[in-house]
């Protein structure tokens, strides 16, 4: 039911309101498939509300995709400046990793069934940035192409182990952070033998 009351929020709290209703909606289906009158209800507030802070149901979708990204950015960037060893900055980024997938759980799966249209673009973006930092913390410029093959390999390995597991709380944190690195080291393992460049940060991490 719409707010009877829509003015008892400041604006940026209303603003954050509405995208937080649609990343919620979100989290099982592309947000372009969702309604106006969905994220209406959802939010609590009339249609004609919702256009006064957003001009179209696109924008809202984009700035919500927008901000979850960049949450998600902030948080495994945070954390892989620190640690001096390729071992401890891939242990630190995989550890921020899980720990946003375990807190904001609706908000990243709302990234990953961004796939429609102008937002897709935010999880191409979100794919290359995350790409960017592996190679950083591998500590390679100029990844050769069977490198970058492999770590989309590993990165759709780890989205998917991901997803598998909010469903399987079961399975302990711990084993899947084992999984995830070691399925990593048999991903670099294999370009290794292709690649020079992958072969010394290979030896970079296995020297911890």
């Amino acid at each position: 039911m719409p707010d009877r009351n829509p003015r008892r929020l400041s604006a940026e709290q209303r603003r954050e309101q509405l995208l937080d209703a649609a990343l919620a909606l979100a989290a099982d289906r592309d947000l372009a498939s969702v309604s106006v009158e969905e994220l209406a209800a959802a939010a609590g507030v009339s249609e004609g509300l919702l256009y006064h802070y957003f001009p179209t149901k696109q924008a809202l979708a984009f700035a919500a995709l927008r901000r979850a990204a960049d949450a998600f950015l902030a948080d495994v960037r945070a954390a892989t400046g620190a640690p001096e060893s390729v071992a401890s900055q891939l242990a630190a980024g995989l550890a921020a990793y899980l720990d946003h997938v375990q807190a904001q759980p609706a908000r990243w799966r709302a990234l990953l069934s961004a796939r429609s249209g102008d937002l897709a673009v935010i999880s191409v973006e979100l794919e290359a940035a995350s790409r960017e930092l592996l190679l950083a913390t591998l500590d390679i410029d100029n990844p050769s192409d069977v490198l970058i093959v492999a770590l989309a390999g590993w990165a759709a390995l780890e989205r998917n182990a991901c997803l598998t597991w909010l469903d399987h709380p079961a399975v302990s944190r711990q084993a899947l952070e084992d999984l995830l690195l070691s399925t990593f080291t048999s991903a670099l393992t294999a370009a290794a033998a292709y690649d020079s460049e992958a072969a010394d940060a290979l030896n970079r991490l296995v020297a911890g």
